[in-house]
């Protein structure tokens, strides 16, 4: 799912949430979306849409968020 998508799915009150996901190979941030029947997504980027999206610090990830409609998120890091 795009940014854009991402936005219209928040506006139609149909996301119940976003967490924050530390990537596997601890190099970044994805995004994990879910609608409020369990379904998720990750969020893509435009340019490839078979890979989550990588944001490479927390802030620019938590930035996003706010650009979609969301003022609170989950994180979830990994150990």
């Amino acid at each position: 799912m795009q940014e854009r998508e991402a936005k219209l799915l928040f506006k139609s009150n149909d996301l119940a949430s976003i967490v924050i996901t530390q990537s596997s190979d601890k190099k970044g941030w994805h995004l994990k979306l879910v609608e409020k029947n369990n379904t998720s997504h990750y969020l893509v980027s435009k340019r490839d849409d078979n890979k989550p999206r990588l944001f490479k610090t927390s802030d620019a990830a938590l930035r996003c968020c706010l650009r979609i409609g969301l003022d609170q998120v989950e994180v979830s890091m990994q150990h």
